[in-house]
């Protein structure tokens, strides 16, 4: 200093002129020169900040501070020098050198029981120890026997502070992947350690601000993919941790748009699970050109799928589709890879709000057909969605009469796919029943197809008049000459029911004779014959051991002294004469069937034949009896109680009309003789109550399953 003397305010003066030299020199250095390789950052931040005086300007002491909020409230995509809210460097960072984050670490070192023990249980000694016997570079050898570093262990279970100090000594393990690929930031990601993805994202963006353009380049975990191509963007999604998710996607703005080895971006992903907020904090980083301007900007960015309307779609998330649609207007008429519209997508996936909210948009793509052919209204008559179609005859009348590249209707389409609900709507509406008599390019009516199906439920509903009958298609057959053509000699329960349900149709209509409802079948194993012979003799022995049985357990006993000595105390009861009667019914022809089986042991296939159609009715007559012998016993006994008796009949009887409908058909269409006029009439009875029968089964097998679940 000479011999110069300077107050107390000088001096202040002057260190503050150093500070703002130091900064501006260490910023042009990172900012300007070529990449440093073993330059210490930051500088010793604390003591500089004491020689400063207190009132310095904030101009005066950026260069002591990191502009970013390590606990996740800045938004980091508008991280610069100029942030008005900035804070002190985390103090994980003070020690940090910049020279080590692109250190290679050399030959793995298999890592011992102890350390793996040490870190994943956050034990911070154990560091400690590794630190001072062990230099950096040997810490960022070590490996697992699964590849983890032990950077990737300490985020496995989320320890924080451990993750930190790891960071201090070892920066480039945050680039290091394990045997999947994955990078600690993976790893976070995948286990939803916001806090630790936090962590990385501050040292990222603390050391991007310090490193040349090559290095920050380099510096970009987000970017790297694992072994499936996914970023840990694209396990946050996955994992639907959507707070961290936004916060990568804040972080870095090209990692959405890259896609994994499926092809699907994380854009995509959040599209298709529904994730409004997160796809409007990714779209708003595509900029603000006109529409057409941000839709190029999109899909260049965007690798793999790009069809984002059609995977808000198929999420049905209608949120998401309204967002993209309003963003970008023009992907309500975009095609996918397969040529289908947005529009025939939603008639496709049966997402009936979103089919509505497309034709308010456009109606446009009601008329665009796929590259099979086929219409939107095509789609929906297919999938059998009756509301959805419904829906297009209402807003585009003139849709019922698009046929595709085959010449078919909405009517075909739902025919030939077995779509009884929308046959119905179609039917019975007079505006659209006339599809009825359509013929495809075969000639082939929606009832030819129905029938060719053997879909049995839609038989009745299309063969509505005697014109739909009588028409032939190209090759000259009606629909009765398909089904008697087509039918199978052996048992096939959906043909033969089709043939029946069609020769009912046409003998109501009354323009053709039939003489029965079903055809001979001929058993084509011998084999398989003999063990359905040997099953039945097995159910009607079950039978006729049961039933003789409850004829000698009378309810109510026996009288056991003179003068009915041995005699049914309540042999005059009304209800226990019906039980002995039905009891005995049941026995009887058990016993016939029996006898009748016994025929069929003999091996000659006409004899079998004849056997199982007297064998047959007298089964199912037996095992109807039976049930009912048995209701009528339990009313002996417990008659007097009102509401059991009404809670016993109700469920008797379903189980009655149950056992009609399950064991009826099997029995009736193996007969060669069915009268057309009653046998017709219970087909059509039970086949349209179906339904009814079936929910029932399905409330039974709720309540079975929520027992057994519940056990």
């Amino acid at each position: 200093m000479g011999d110069h003397h300077y107050e107390h305010g000088d001096i202040n003066d002057i260190l503050i002129l150093i500070g703002q030299t130091l900064t501006v020199s260490i910023s042009s250095t990172f900012s300007k020169s070529s990449c440093i390789t073993d330059l210490l950052l930051p500088l010793d931040l604390g003591r500089l900040e004491a020689q400063i005086s207190s009132d310095a300007s904030y101009d005066q002491r950026k260069g002591t501070y990191l502009p970013m909020n390590i606990l996740g409230s800045q938004d980091f995509s508008q991280i610069g020098e100029d942030t008005a809210d900035t804070e002190l460097v985390p103090e994980f960072l003070t020690n940090l050198r910049l020279s080590d984050l692109f250190a290679l670490p050399g030959e793995y070192i298999k890592m011992t029981p102890e350390i793996f023990s040490g870190i994943s249980d956050g034990n911070k000694e154990c560091l400690k120890k590794l630190i001072r016997d062990e230099t950096p570079m040997s810490l960022a050898r070590l490996r697992s026997s699964k590849g983890d570093s032990i950077l990737h262990l300490a985020v496995t279970w989320g320890h924080l502070e451990l993750v930190k100090d790891i960071v201090s000594q070892c920066p480039s393990l945050l680039l290091e992947p394990n045997s999947s690929g994955q990078t600690p930031l993976h790893v976070a990601a995948y286990e939803g350690h916001t806090a630790v993805v936090e962590a990385f994202v501050a040292l990222v963006t603390f050391a991007s601000d310090r490193l040349c353009n090559e290095e920050s380049e380099r510096l970009n975990p987000y970017i790297l993919k694992d072994e499936d191509g996914n970023t840990a963007l694209h396990l946050a999604i996955e994992g639907r941790y959507l707070e961290m998710a936004t916060y990568l996607v804040n972080a870095n703005h090209d990692a959405p748009f890259l896609g994994n080895n499926e092809g699907l971006s994380s854009l995509f992903m959040a599209v298709a699970r529904g994730d409004v907020s997160l796809v409007k904090a990714i779209l708003k980083t595509t900029g603000n050109e006109n529409l057409e301007g941000k839709k190029f900007n999109l899909y260049s960015k965007l690798q793999g799928k790009k069809y984002l309307a059609h995977a808000a779609l198929m999420a049905k998330n209608k949120d998401g589709l309204d967002f993209i649609l309003d963003e970008y207007p023009s992907l309500v008429d975009e095609r996918d890879d397969s040529g289908m519209t947005c529009l025939a997508l939603g008639a496709y996936v049966g997402y009936y709000e979103g089919v509505c909210n497309l034709l308010h948009r456009s109606k446009k793509s009601v008329y665009v057909c796929d590259q099979d052919g086929s219409f939107p209204i095509h789609r929906a008559a297919k999938e059998g969605h009756q509301e959805i179609v419904e829906e297009f005859i209402k807003q585009c009348p003139d849709a019922k009469h698009l046929l595709n590249k085959l010449g078919q209707n909405v009517l075909h389409v739902a025919a030939k796919n077995g779509k009884h609900r929308v046959a119905k709507l179609l039917m019975d509406n007079e505006d659209t029943e006339h599809l009825g008599i359509g013929q495809d390019v075969d000639g082939n009516t929606p009832l030819h197809l129905a029938v060719m199906k053997w879909h049995y439920r839609s038989i009745t509903l299309l063969a509505k008049g005697t014109k739909i009958l009588k028409l032939r298609n190209k090759s000259g057959l009606t629909a009765r000459d398909i089904a008697e053509s087509e039918l199978k000699p052996n048992y096939i329960f959906q043909e033969r029911w089709t043939l029946a349900l069609l020769l009912y149709t046409i003998h109501t209509r009354g323009f053709e004779s039939v003489d029965s409802l079903t055809r001979p079948a001929e058993p084509l194993d011998p084999k398989n014959n003999r063990d359905y012979v040997n099953t039945l003799l097995l159910v009607a022995a079950l039978v006729a051991t049961m039933t003789f049985a409850a004829g000698f357990t009378i309810p109510g006993g026996f009288n056991s002294s003179a003068p009915h000595l041995g005699r049914a105390t309540l042999a005059k009861n009304p209800t226990l004469c019906i039980f002995l009667l039905l009891d005995i019914l049941a026995m009887q022809s058990s016993v016939a069937t029996i006898g009748t089986l016994i025929w069929a042991q003999l091996g000659d296939p006409l004899l079998i034949r004849k056997s199982l159609h007297v064998a047959l009715p007298l089964l199912l007559f037996s095992l109807l009896c039976m049930p009912l012998a048995f209701l009528f016993g339990v009313l002996t006994a417990v008659g007097h109680v009102k509401w059991l008796l009404i809670v016993i009949c109700i469920i008797s009887v379903l189980f009655f009309l149950w056992a009609i409908f399950i064991l009826g058909p099997h029995v009736m269409l193996q007969r060669p003789y069915v009268s057309p006029k009653y046998a017709g009439y219970f087909l059509v009875t039970f086949m349209q109550y179906k339904e009814i029968f079936s929910n029932f089964v399905t409330l039974i097998h709720f309540i079975f399953c929520c027992g057994c679940l519940s056990f």
